[in-house]
């Protein structure tokens, strides 16, 4: 029986390549455990991701409502994502540009499908095209001086002191995060825990209620997730040599 376990244990980790499977067998010691990890690495995964995902959308969409509101304060034609400020980097110009022709084409196969005419790209559809890289970026520290003074620092109305860096701190960590798991890389190396803070604080900034749902629902998830790690202690860079 014994032996039969090992080679089972033995044919997953050739089929997950020793390659991949390496960090998780230095941390566990040996091939059965290293499987356990790998299996709760994956369903830890998915609980981040499922967290990761009310995260971004509270982000984008306040970002946006501000990036909005301002525009057209200013007075400016159409919308931010479709004449963007003078402030925004190229990178950034040229990602609303593909975003705007991504929501397009989207449109266009879906309409096409449905013999009907498709129309122009909403706001909306524009937004969800936009990558979390690209709000990573919105907050970052070259826009202190003017898109964060005059606009992006009210889609955060609870962190009081309205210093960027407080939001992008946060915002920095999940991006990382996000990239991991999108990429099927280990997060038992990470501190889950503080990660579950960052999306808790970077929320609350935008919405105190919104936090509270998140932490109610979402954030008791991860905590699930956390609480069944097969090894001794919690989650965190003590397991392994890798960075998070």
């Amino acid at each position: 029986m014994t032996q039969q376990k090992t080679s089972s244990e033995q044919m997953l980790i050739a089929r997950f390549s020793p390659a991949r499977m390496a960090s998780y067998l230095t941390a566990a010691g040996s091939p059965r455990e290293a499987i356990k990890l790998y299996r709760w690495n994956v369903e830890a995964s998915a609980a981040l991701y499922e967290a990761l995902h009310i995260f971004e959308i509270v982000l984008r969409n306040a970002i946006h409502e501000e990036m909005e509101r301002w525009h057209q304060a200013q007075g400016r034609q159409g919308s931010w994502l479709t004449n963007p400020p003078a402030q925004l980097t190229q990178r950034s110009k040229d990602d609303l540009v593909r975003a705007q022709t991504r929501a397009q084409e989207t449109l266009a196969k879906k309409h096409s499908r449905a013999g009907t005419v498709a129309p122009s790209a909403s706001e909306g559809d524009i937004v969800a095209q936009l990558t979390l890289g690209f709000w990573r970026y919105m907050l970052a520290t070259r826009y202190t001086h003017d898109l964060w003074r005059d606009a992006l620092r009210y889609a955060f109305p609870e962190l009081q002191n309205q210093r960027l860096r407080d939001i992008e701190t946060p915002v920095i960590r999940l991006h990382v995060l996000r990239n991991r798991i999108a990429h099927l890389e280990p997060v038992f190396t990470r501190d889950l825990n503080l990660d579950l803070r960052s999306m808790s604080t970077a929320i609350g900034y935008v919405c105190p209620r919104t936090q509270s749902w998140f932490a109610a629902t979402r954030g008791q998830s991860v905590k699930s997730a956390i609480s069944t790690f097969p090894l001794s202690g919690t989650p965190g860079p003590q397991q392994a040599g890798s960075a998070p």
